[in-house]
């Protein structure tokens, strides 16, 4: 199997180690490298490392997009497969970035869709504008700043798990062309299989992005956003197998996970059931 570069971004809202920032320190602390080591995987670890104070809460979100768009780049260039753990969702813009390969698939699981733009909301939530980013609706100047970033077209966007949604925010996400297997509704066929409708046809690469949130809240609180109606266990490995027998991923971005919240551990043991199965480990 591919050497496995874990990028730890621990930041949100630009500050390191509160309530999702600390997620991906809690994976490592439940043992994910060494169940990749043990199943012989070479594991390298590395860290953003601090952010300077005084660049101000996007000042500080954009130099983690840079940050991760660059290490993303050079674990492509040693072989290795980029697994970003993430505070929030703000992170995939630099992993998508530094793919070198724009407007490969992306299939983002959360429970949101963060598809604002600072435009369309009034609470100036930061990481609900995580994807209208990455597909050029706004920040467009910021974006630039992040070496290799070309805005992916949103047609290439396929949402699982959001639910709960506005509906002229659905009424954007249909006109700008993205697709979705929406949660919290009713429906006779899986999460899975309404996925797999959805995905490329023919073999080919996508990027996966992986919000915790996207879970149900009976398996556990990702985070204090996080709503009844998502994924069960078994509904996002299966999702995973899908994608993975579909496409040949390119790097996985892991977020939105706070281990301060109710059943997070339940959260955490999930996240990385859900990295063994992007890389090829079934057991």
């Amino acid at each position: 199997m591919k050497p496995i570069e874990v990028i730890l971004a621990p930041y949100h809202g630009g500050v390191r180690g509160v309530r999702v920032g600390g997620g991906p320190v809690r994976l490592m602390e439940l043992g994910l490298t060494e169940d990749l080591e043990r199943a012989g995987i070479e594991v390298s670890v590395s860290d953003l490392g601090q952010i300077p104070e005084c660049e101000g809460e996007l000042g500080r979100a954009f130099e983690i997009k840079r940050r991760v768009a660059c290490t993303v780049s050079e674990a492509i260039r040693a072989g290795r497969f980029p697994l970003v753990l993430s505070g929030n969702c703000n992170a995939e813009v630099g992993t998508y970035a530094g793919l070198g390969s724009p407007d490969v698939p992306v299939v983002w699981f959360d429970g949101h869709t963060d598809f604002y733009t600072p435009d369309d909301i009034d609470q100036g939530y930061f990481d609900s504008m995580g994807a209208a980013t990455l597909t050029g609706q706004c920040w467009k100047r910021l974006a630039n700043t992040v070496p290799g970033f070309v805005p992916l077209a949103p047609h290439r966007l396929i949402y699982c798990g959001s639910r709960h949604l506005e509906v002229r925010l659905l009424q954007r996400l249909s006109a700008a062309g993205v697709s979705m297997v929406e949660g919290g509704t009713r429906s006779s066929q899986s999460f899975a299989e309404r996925l797999g409708n959805l995905l490329p046809r023919t073999s080919e690469e996508a990027l996966i992005h992986l919000d915790m949130d996207c879970v149900d809240t009976s398996v556990g609180m990702a985070n204090e956003y996080s709503e009844p109606g998502g994924l069960l266990r078994e509904d996002l490995l299966a999702c995973l197998d899908q994608i993975v027998a579909r496409c040949e991923p390119l790097a996985l971005t892991v977020a939105s996970y706070d281990p301060g919240q109710p059943g997070s551990d339940q959260i955490g043991e999930l996240a990385i059931a859900a990295i063994k199965r992007v890389i090829g480990l079934h057991k």
